[in-house]
Protein backbone atom coordinates (compact mmCIF):
# COMPACT_ATOMS: atom_id res chain seq x y z
CA UNK A 1 0.00 0.00 0.00
CA UNK A 2 1.27 3.57 -0.94
CA UNK A 3 0.70 5.79 2.19
CA UNK A 4 1.47 8.45 -0.25
CA UNK A 5 -1.32 7.74 -2.36
CA UNK A 6 -3.66 7.37 0.86
CA UNK A 7 -2.83 11.18 2.24
CA UNK A 8 -2.98 12.49 -1.44
CA UNK A 9 -6.91 10.77 -1.45
CA UNK A 10 -7.31 11.93 2.13
CA UNK A 11 -6.58 15.64 0.87
CA UNK A 12 -8.55 15.83 -2.30
CA UNK A 13 -12.10 16.94 -1.25
CA UNK A 14 -14.55 14.82 -3.41
CA UNK A 15 -18.41 16.21 -2.44
CA UNK A 16 -20.04 12.30 -3.37
CA UNK A 17 -18.99 10.07 -0.19
CA UNK A 18 -19.40 6.75 -2.23
CA UNK A 19 -16.97 7.99 -4.92
CA UNK A 20 -14.12 9.20 -1.93
CA UNK A 21 -14.55 5.68 -0.20
CA UNK A 22 -13.38 4.03 -4.35
CA UNK A 23 -10.64 6.59 -4.50
CA UNK A 24 -9.01 5.76 -1.15
CA UNK A 25 -9.73 1.93 -2.06
CA UNK A 26 -7.59 2.75 -5.01
CA UNK A 27 -5.22 4.12 -2.98
CA UNK A 28 -4.68 1.56 -0.86
CA UNK A 29 -4.04 -0.79 -3.86
CA UNK A 30 -1.77 1.75 -5.55
CA UNK A 31 2.15 0.10 -5.55
CA UNK A 32 4.31 2.82 -3.53
CA UNK A 33 6.61 4.55 -5.50
CA UNK A 34 10.17 5.82 -3.97
CA UNK A 35 11.11 6.75 -0.45
CA UNK A 36 7.85 7.66 1.11
CA UNK A 37 10.29 10.35 3.37
CA UNK A 38 9.91 12.59 -0.24
CA UNK A 39 6.47 13.28 0.21
CA UNK A 40 4.04 12.79 -2.58
CA UNK A 41 4.85 11.35 -6.27
CA UNK A 42 3.96 13.64 -8.71
CA UNK A 43 2.31 10.53 -10.75
CA UNK A 44 0.71 7.66 -8.94
CA UNK A 45 -1.45 4.89 -10.66
CA UNK A 46 -2.44 1.20 -10.36
CA UNK A 47 -3.74 -1.07 -13.40
CA UNK A 48 -6.65 -2.55 -11.59
CA UNK A 49 -8.16 -6.09 -13.19
CA UNK A 50 -12.06 -6.01 -13.68
CA UNK A 51 -11.96 -9.76 -12.38
CA UNK A 52 -10.55 -7.76 -8.80
CA UNK A 53 -13.25 -5.58 -9.10
CA UNK A 54 -16.59 -7.30 -7.22
CA UNK A 55 -13.74 -7.60 -4.17
CA UNK A 56 -13.31 -3.88 -3.76
CA UNK A 57 -16.69 -3.41 -4.46
CA UNK A 58 -17.77 -5.49 -1.13
CA UNK A 59 -15.59 -3.68 0.94
CA UNK A 60 -17.08 -0.23 -0.39
CA UNK A 61 -20.51 -1.86 0.31
CA UNK A 62 -21.44 -1.62 -3.06
CA UNK A 63 -21.83 -4.07 -6.37
CA UNK A 64 -19.72 -4.46 -8.91
CA UNK A 65 -21.26 -2.39 -11.44
CA UNK A 66 -22.11 0.05 -9.13
CA UNK A 67 -17.75 0.41 -8.54
CA UNK A 68 -17.98 0.78 -11.92
CA UNK A 69 -19.86 3.46 -12.19
CA UNK A 70 -18.29 5.45 -9.44
CA UNK A 71 -14.50 4.91 -11.06
CA UNK A 72 -16.15 6.66 -14.01
CA UNK A 73 -17.38 9.63 -11.31
CA UNK A 74 -13.88 9.80 -10.43
CA UNK A 75 -12.95 10.47 -13.71
CA UNK A 76 -15.61 12.99 -14.19
CA UNK A 77 -15.21 14.69 -10.80
CA UNK A 78 -11.02 14.51 -9.88
CA UNK A 79 -8.39 15.38 -12.81
CA UNK A 80 -7.10 11.65 -13.68
CA UNK A 81 -7.21 9.30 -16.21
CA UNK A 82 -9.45 6.63 -15.64
CA UNK A 83 -8.92 4.20 -19.06
CA UNK A 84 -11.22 0.98 -19.43
CA UNK A 85 -8.78 -1.42 -21.73
CA UNK A 86 -10.39 -3.66 -24.12
CA UNK A 87 -8.49 -6.51 -22.18
CA UNK A 88 -10.49 -5.97 -19.42
CA UNK A 89 -7.86 -3.78 -17.30
CA UNK A 90 -8.47 -0.42 -15.84
CA UNK A 91 -5.58 1.76 -15.74
CA UNK A 92 -5.90 4.40 -13.45
CA UNK A 93 -3.62 7.33 -13.04
CA UNK A 94 -3.52 10.29 -10.75
CA UNK A 95 -1.52 12.53 -8.59
CA UNK A 96 -0.53 15.96 -7.59
CA UNK A 97 0.77 16.42 -11.40
CA UNK A 98 -2.85 16.43 -12.32
CA UNK A 99 -4.20 18.27 -9.28
CA UNK A 100 -1.85 20.91 -8.03
CA UNK A 101 -1.30 23.50 -10.75
CA UNK A 102 2.15 24.83 -8.63
CA UNK A 103 3.73 22.16 -9.52
CA UNK A 104 7.01 22.40 -12.02
CA UNK A 105 6.99 21.90 -15.47
CA UNK A 106 9.52 19.63 -16.85
CA UNK A 107 13.37 20.20 -15.73
CA UNK A 108 15.42 22.60 -17.21
CA UNK A 109 17.17 21.73 -19.91
CA UNK A 110 14.92 18.75 -20.70
CA UNK A 111 14.39 18.58 -24.59
CA UNK A 112 10.47 17.81 -25.67
CA UNK A 113 10.58 18.30 -28.98
CA UNK A 114 6.96 17.95 -28.98
CA UNK A 115 4.75 21.22 -28.77
CA UNK A 116 2.21 20.72 -26.31
CA UNK A 117 -0.75 18.88 -26.89
CA UNK A 118 0.06 18.08 -30.03
CA UNK A 119 0.18 14.56 -30.54
CA UNK A 120 3.91 13.59 -32.72
CA UNK A 121 4.65 11.14 -35.34
CA UNK A 122 6.95 7.50 -34.37
CA UNK A 123 8.80 7.29 -37.53
CA UNK A 124 10.29 3.89 -37.28
CA UNK A 125 9.96 1.55 -40.07
CA UNK A 126 7.15 -1.00 -39.38
CA UNK A 127 5.60 1.11 -36.85
CA UNK A 128 5.48 4.99 -37.94
CA UNK A 129 1.65 5.07 -39.73
CA UNK A 130 -0.46 5.04 -36.36
CA UNK A 131 1.83 5.45 -33.36
CA UNK A 132 2.45 8.68 -31.59
CA UNK A 133 3.72 10.48 -29.14
CA UNK A 134 3.90 14.11 -27.42
CA UNK A 135 4.20 15.93 -24.16
CA UNK A 136 1.24 16.11 -21.44
CA UNK A 137 0.98 20.30 -20.61
CA UNK A 138 0.58 20.63 -17.57
CA UNK A 139 2.10 17.23 -16.18
CA UNK A 140 5.61 17.24 -16.95
CA UNK A 141 5.70 14.15 -18.50
CA UNK A 142 6.26 12.42 -22.10
CA UNK A 143 4.18 9.63 -23.28
CA UNK A 144 4.18 7.19 -26.41
CA UNK A 145 1.75 4.96 -27.45
CA UNK A 146 3.18 2.63 -30.38
CA UNK A 147 0.69 0.40 -32.72
CA UNK A 148 2.80 -2.11 -35.21
CA UNK A 149 1.46 -0.87 -38.78
CA UNK A 150 -0.22 -4.45 -39.30
CA UNK A 151 -2.76 -4.09 -36.05
CA UNK A 152 -4.36 -1.12 -37.58
CA UNK A 153 -5.33 2.25 -36.54
CA UNK A 154 -7.95 1.26 -33.84
CA UNK A 155 -5.56 -1.59 -31.98
CA UNK A 156 -4.28 -0.93 -28.91
CA UNK A 157 -0.74 -0.13 -28.52
CA UNK A 158 1.59 -2.99 -27.59
CA UNK A 159 3.33 -0.38 -26.19
CA UNK A 160 2.53 2.67 -24.21
CA UNK A 161 4.71 4.43 -22.13
CA UNK A 162 2.75 6.79 -19.45
CA UNK A 163 2.40 6.95 -16.01
CA UNK A 164 1.90 5.01 -13.54
CA UNK A 165 4.28 2.66 -15.59
CA UNK A 166 6.87 5.13 -16.84
CA UNK A 167 7.18 8.41 -15.83
CA UNK A 168 9.45 10.21 -18.34
CA UNK A 169 10.72 13.84 -18.42
CA UNK A 170 12.95 14.35 -21.62
CA UNK A 171 12.98 13.05 -24.86
CA UNK A 172 16.37 11.05 -24.25
CA UNK A 173 14.31 8.90 -20.84
CA UNK A 174 11.70 8.40 -23.49
CA UNK A 175 13.86 6.29 -26.22
CA UNK A 176 15.31 4.79 -23.84
CA UNK A 177 12.07 3.09 -22.63
CA UNK A 178 10.55 2.70 -25.83
CA UNK A 179 14.23 0.51 -26.66
CA UNK A 180 13.76 -1.32 -23.64
CA UNK A 181 9.95 -2.34 -24.49
CA UNK A 182 10.30 -2.23 -28.87
CA UNK A 183 13.36 -4.88 -28.09
CA UNK A 184 11.20 -8.29 -27.96
CA UNK A 185 9.35 -7.00 -31.30
CA UNK A 186 12.50 -6.64 -33.29
CA UNK A 187 14.89 -9.22 -34.42
CA UNK A 188 17.56 -6.39 -34.34
CA UNK A 189 17.03 -4.17 -31.36
CA UNK A 190 17.53 -0.73 -32.26
CA UNK A 191 19.62 1.39 -29.43
CA UNK A 192 18.15 4.38 -27.73
CA UNK A 193 19.97 6.63 -30.14
CA UNK A 194 18.14 5.45 -33.16
CA UNK A 195 15.10 5.36 -31.41
CA UNK A 196 15.44 8.66 -30.28
CA UNK A 197 16.10 9.35 -34.17
CA UNK A 198 12.74 8.37 -34.93
CA UNK A 199 11.13 10.38 -32.71
CA UNK A 200 12.77 13.77 -33.48
CA UNK A 201 13.05 14.13 -37.00
CA UNK A 202 11.03 12.69 -40.05
CA UNK A 203 12.63 10.48 -42.88
CA UNK A 204 14.47 13.15 -45.29
CA UNK A 205 15.18 15.50 -42.26
CA UNK A 206 17.84 13.76 -40.54
CA UNK A 207 21.57 14.62 -39.78
CA UNK A 208 23.78 12.85 -41.98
Amino acid sequence: MSRQAVAYVQRIRIADERAQQVFLLLAECTPALGDPRDGEPPVMGLELPDADIPALAARAGVDAAEFRRLLRVLKQTVPMDVLEHADGVWEIVYGPSYTDRKKPAPASGASRKAPDGAPQAFWMPGWDRYSTWGYEDGLGHLYVQIIHNQDGPDAEPRIWITPPGYLVRTVDELAQAIADAIAPYEPVPPPAQVIKMWLTAPPGHRSR
